[in-house]
C-alpha cells in the first residue's frame, strides 16, 4: 500500500459489500471478484463478485450497476482499477570468474604447477512490470467515498498469485481501518 484514506466520520461496519474489478480482460475481473469476494466472506462478511450480477457491457453505465447492487441490498461497494502501469527493464553486466587452481602435489615441482580456469555468464536484461491501483469503498445511502487504499504491485509472479497478494494487503488494510473483521 502507498497511501490509505478513510472518512473519519463514517462511524458504520460493512454487512453486505458488491466487489466490482475495472480490468481490460473479463477473466481477469471474473478471478479479481471471486477472490476477493471469497476472502471477504472468510471474515463474516456477505460479500458478491459484481460479474455475477452484472455483465460486461452494463459495467460502463454506472446506473444500471447502482441499480442492481441496490436491488441486491448491498449496503456498500468495493472498485478496484488499474490507474497506470509501467515496465522497468535493468540491464545486468555479465560477470567472468577466474579461479587458480594447484595441479596435483605428487612431487616437488608440481607444487609450483598452477591451472587457470575461467568461466563467463553472459549479461541479460530483466523486465519487470509494476501497477498502480486505487481501490474505493462506497456506501450505497449517499453513495460517498469511505475508504481509499492505493497500491504500488510489482507483477513477477503469475496473474493469480498477484492477485492473492493483492488482495489480503487490501483486506489487511480494510481491516485496520475497523470497516470488516
Amino acid at each position: 500500500m502507498t497511501d490509505v484514506w478513510k472518512d473519519d466520520n463514517y462511524r458504520g461496519s460493512i454487512r453486505k459489500v458488491v466487489v466490482v474489478g475495472i480490468f481490460k480482460e473479463p477473466d481477469t475481473r471474473k478471478i479479481f471478484e471471486d477472490e476477493f469476494a471469497d476472502r471477504l466472506k472468510a471474515r463474516g462478511v456477505d460479500a458478491t463478485a459484481s460479474h455475477k450480477i452484472v455483465s460486461d457491457a452494463e459495467l460502463a453505465d454506472k446506473d444500471v450497476v447502482i441499480g442492481k447492487i441496490r436491488k441486491l441490498g448491498a449496503d456498500a461497494v468495493l472498485v478496484t482499477r488499474v490507474m497506470d502501469t509501467e515496465t522497468v527493464k535493468t540491464h545486468v553486466p555479465g560477470q567472468g570468474h577466474g579461479y587458480i587452481m594447484p595441479v596435483y602435489y605428487g612431487t616437488y615441482g608440481g607444487y609450483y604447477s598452477y591451472s587457470y580456469s575461467y568461466s563467463y555468464e553472459p549479461g541479460y536484461t530483466a523486465t519487470e512490470g509494476v501497477a498502480y491501483t486505487e481501490t474505493n469503498l462506497y456506501g450505497l445511502g449517499d453513495e460517498k467515498l469511505i475508504w481509499c487504499g492505493r497500491a504500488k504491485t510489482k507483477f513477477s509472479a503469475t496473474r493469480y498469485e498477484l492477485i492473492q497478494v493483492f488482495v489480503k494487503t487490501m483486506i489487511d488494510g480494510l481491516s485496520e481501518a475497523k470497516l470488516f473483521r
